[in-house]
């Protein structure tokens, strides 16, 4: 399935309804988020800031990181894409270089191998050459988002969670 136009954009603050509603879909399925939608609804400026200065100065502990998300008709929130710059160890067992997700309302129309490819897209920009990307054993849609990107399984590793991690290359050139 093709999806309908998508955009790739950096978070900005005119998608911040739309966003909210994500997060809170997210939060529906029991995921993680590390931004309540209470508080980012008083302080999206400060998320926004947070996730524009992951790029040159992150956390302790974490990579450089750059942040899109996949925005369709409407100026809707779809999903977003992580491409992280380099990889540290934790990143080289799960991870990877690219993280993404879509919202539950707007999976299985296209957008997980679309935001994939562009991530892609983004890590090459970065000078990126072989990219691993990584999911669960278990989690079949995103193997087969990952192999429609040109992924190829490197191995399946057990990283002391319930499920082993599958992590892919999708190399340079190929």
């Amino acid at each position: 399935m093709t999806p309908p136009n998508a955009r790739l954009t950096r978070p900005q603050q005119r998608f911040k309804a739309s966003y909210i509603e994500g997060v809170w879909e997210f939060i529906r399925e029991n995921r993680t988020v590390s931004w309540h939608p209470a508080i980012l609804r008083r302080r999206f400026d400060e998320y926004l800031r947070v996730l524009q200065q992951a790029e040159t100065d992150p956390l302790a502990g974490m990579v450089p990181s750059s942040r899109f998300w996949l925005i369709g008709a409407g100026n809707r929130y779809l999903g977003d894409v992580d491409v992280r710059h380099h990889l540290n160890e934790a990143l080289q067992r799960y991870g990877g270089h690219i993280g993404y997700k879509i919202r539950p309302s707007q999976r299985r129309k296209g957008y997980g191998k679309l935001i994939c490819r562009l991530g892609i897209v983004e890590a090459r920009k970065l000078g990126i050459g072989d990219i691993l990307i990584t999911c669960d054993d278990d989690n079949i849609a995103s193997c087969k988002v990952i192999e429609a990107n040109g992924g190829r399984l490197q191995d399946k590793i057990d990283n002391d969670q319930a499920v082993l991690t599958r992590r892919y290359w999708v190399l340079a050139g190929g």
